[in-house]
């Protein structure tokens, strides 16, 4: 099964920080039977930590151009590793916001853009995951930074979605 873009409901608390202007994308995926007995910090590690490779090589050029301008490259915390998730935690780089049964909010602010990804199962279909990813620029870095990375964001992002499902079987 393979991440197709979708719509993140309504009832999804990313929804409480899109505001006019910002940037939102969704993908979903069916779950099977083994994913909907998952909980949600198990799927959220799952998808968070199953980058593929080209897209880590990304992420260290990133880090590499980006670095001159101040934005942030290393990410300081301790890593949530089994059980719920903790808010302040991190799921590699991304610190986790919120956490709920149905949802974990993770991401970062910066000076450039804040962003939040969502990982979230609606309790009225158990059986779909969905991964959003909002994103609000503050200043001309962060709407040019965004313009050049969101071709590899929904590549990557769909292939963490789908590759992160097929580790949990």
């Amino acid at each position: 099964m393979r991440a197709k873009a979708d719509r993140l409901p309504l009832s999804a608390k990313l929804h409480e920080h899109i505001r006019s202007g910002d940037f939102v994308d969704c993908f979903s995926i069916e779950l099977g039977e083994k994913g909907t007995k998952l909980s949600i910090d198990d799927l959220a590690r799952s998808l968070a930590t199953t980058p593929p490779k080209w897209a880590q090589f990304l992420l260290y050029l990133r880090n590499i151009l980006v670095k001159p301008f101040g934005l942030r490259t290393e990410f300081d915390g301790a890593q949530t590793k089994m059980g719920e998730c903790q808010p302040g935690e991190l799921i590699n780089f991304f610190r986790i916001y919120h956490r709920d049964n149905n949802e974990i909010l993770m991401g970062d602010d910066d000076k450039h853009l804040d962003y939040r990804v969502s990982v979230y199962r609606s309790p009225s279909r158990p059986s779909k995951l969905y991964a959003a990813t909002w994103v609000h620029r503050h200043n001309w870095l962060g709407h040019t930074y965004l313009f050049l990375i969101k071709p590899f964001h929904k590549m990557i992002v769909r292939s963490m979605v789908t590759g992160g499902m097929r580790t949990l079987g």
